[in-house]
Formats: structure tokens, C-alpha cells, sequence
């Protein structure tokens, strides 16, 4: 064999290599976005027509079977600050499908999904890496968290968040019955049991900083790096709130479901009022505008429910 054809097929395996390689990594983000089937069994959708057409009481499972229990172990009414200058520690918490789809609208087109996680891994997930990167470097994002806990009980779909003397109500919240019968108040004492059940306040913010660079590269026609900042910067404060949601666990606390209630401009703006009051949010420069919208722009709130 010659040089040139030894050459030749060392190149050919060096590709086959990296070829391998590829759809390995795509596999992997193949898993890890959709999990390993591409399509639900028959079973799985008739479960999930029962789920929605009869009580949810029907198909409890047993570890949902346990006594409602209150965070009477810690202080209530006492904010808690976190702030969490390693963007990395959130990247666990990061919904990079969310991320690659909604945010930055990668969606996926005339190809398997395998096609399009390797599309992914060779476009949104190197934006990705370089735009933490360059937000380390720049300090765009300072993630910061302000969470307490207060007693709370429910009226039918209605919750009641009571002051400190757990007579006088700041906040009452709406959670509508879903079709299966089922409503998040469900998780709360009644208010006819005389009992309070407590629940987590969390308020989340990437910082003024977020808004003004992201801001600044609008202003200068710079779209695209606007627009993948602002996307980035939106599920980056859910991360926050499920990171804040881990460290809240870690006290001991029996806790159920996270009720993300949505960024500035989202939501409730007098649910949020009352709740950013509550948590004295203006700790980590969280406040309202004079336009009732809450600022920073990257900003958001949670509850940590009861289990």
C-alpha cells in the first residue's frame, strides 16, 4: 500500500472516529433531553387519559400517602439571603431543552431527534458554553436569592398567606382545579382545620447588571447576542429557584413541589408585590417600579409547597 493510500485511510478512520464520537455525544444529549424513548407507549398515553379524565386520589401512589407535615422546625417570617457567584453550580439545574427550544427557538424540524441533538451539540450547546464563559468574564449575571417561610391555609382552590400573628391575611393566591380534580390549595390545611401549613417564599434575580448589558446590546443591533443573553438569563432564574428549592431541603424542612410564579412582566403583578414585600426582596435589590412591573427585569418568584 502505498503512502498516499495509507494516508487516505487513516484519514478515513480518524473521521469514522470522530463520526462515532458525535453520535455518542448525541446520544447523551438525546437522553438527557428527552429521555430514551421518542414516543410514549400505549400504555403511557391511556395513563395519561385516565390521569386527566378521573381524580387524582385514583392513581396516588403510596410514597404520596404521608401526613402533611409543617415546617415547624424552623423560624418562619425570617428572610435568608443566597448568593451564588458560581454560575457553574447552577448549570445542573439549567433546562437546556427549554433553553435550546423556547428561549433561543431551536425547534425541531424535518429530522429524528437524534439529527436534531447533534444539530444542538454543534450549534445552541457551544453558544451555550461560550456565553457562560463570557458571562463569568463580565460579571452579566450575579445570581442571587432571598427565601422564608410563612403559614398559610386554604379556602376551597384559595390559599391565605397570613402576617406573623396568623390572624391578619397579606396575600391570598388562586389555584385553579385542573380537570383530573386536582389543585395545589389541596396541599394546604383548611382554614376550617384551625391548622397552618407552611410554605417557602423565594424571590430570585440575575442582577441589574443582566438587564443592562442585555439592554445595551438591543440598543446596539446586536440581536442575536440580545436575544440569546435574555434566554439564558430567564432560565437561569428558574435554576436559581430550584438551587434555592435544594438548599431549603437541606434545613430539614419537609417540602413538596416548587410553583414557579413566573419573571417580571409574568404572573400576578399583585401577587408579586405582596410577596417581594414579604420577603424585604429589596435585600438583593428586588423592587417594583413605577409601573407596577418588578425590577430587575431578570427577576422572579417561587413557592416551596407543602408535601
Amino acid at each position: 500500500m502505498s503512502y498516499e493510500h495509507g494516508f487516505k485511510y487513516l484519514k478515513m478512520a480518524e473521521n469514522q472516529e470522530k463520526k462515532d464520537e458525535m453520535e455518542q455525544m448525541a446520544r447523551h444529549l438525546v437522553n438527557t433531553l428527552f429521555g430514551e424513548q421518542e414516543e410514549p407507549t400505549s400504555q403511557q398515553k391511556r395513563q395519561v387519559f385516565l390521569e386527566e379524565a378521573l381524580p387524582g386520589y385514583l392513581f396516588r401512589q403510596e410514597e404520596d400517602e404521608q401526613p402533611v407535615l409543617p415546617l415547624s422546625q424552623q423560624k418562619h417570617y425570617r428572610s435568608k439571603t443566597i448568593v451564588q457567584k458560581n454560575l457553574s453550580a447552577l448549570l445542573p439545574y439549567l433546562d437546556e431543552l427549554s433553553l435550546f427550544e423556547k428561549q433561543w427557538g431551536f425547534e425541531k424540524k424535518d429530522e429524528t431527534r437524534a439529527e436534531w441533538c447533534v444539530r444542538m451539540q454543534e450549534t445552541a450547546a457551544t453558544g451555550l458554553g461560550n456565553l457562560i464563559e463570557a458571562c463569568k468574564e463580565s460579571g452579566a449575571l450575579l445570581p442571587r436569592s432571598v427565601y422564608a417561610y410563612f403559614y398559610a391555609a386554604a379556602d376551597g382552590d384559595m390559599v391565605s398567606f397570613f402576617h406573623e400573628n396568623k390572624k391578619d391575611i397579606f396575600l391570598t393566591v388562586d389555584f385553579p382545579r385542573l380537570a383530573n380534580g386536582v389543585s395545589l390549595a389541596d396541599k394546604f390545611h383548611s382554614v376550617e382545620s384551625g391548622q397552618f401549613s407552611s410554605v417557602a417564599a423565594i424571590a430570585v434575580t440575575m442582577g441589574r447588571n443582566a438587564s443592562d448589558t442585555a439592554k445595551k446590546w438591543l440598543q446596539n443591533g446586536e440581536e442575536e447576542n440580545y436575544r440569546y443573553l435574555h434566554g439564558f438569563a430567564l432560565e437561569m432564574l428558574k435554576a436559581m429557584a430550584a438551587y434555592t428549592g435544594t438548599e431549603i431541603i437541606k434545613e430539614g424542612g419537609c417540602v413538596g413541589a416548587m410553583c414557579y410564579l413566573g419573571a417580571a412582566k409574568e404572573g400576578s403583578a399583585k401577587v408579586q408585590s405582596a410577596l417581594v414585600k414579604a420577603l424585604d426582596a429589596s435585600s438583593i435589590e428586588v423592587s417594583f417600579s413605577r409601573n407596577y412591573f418588578m425590577m430587575p427585569e431578570y427577576s422572579a418568584l417561587a413557592l416551596v409547597l407543602p408535601r
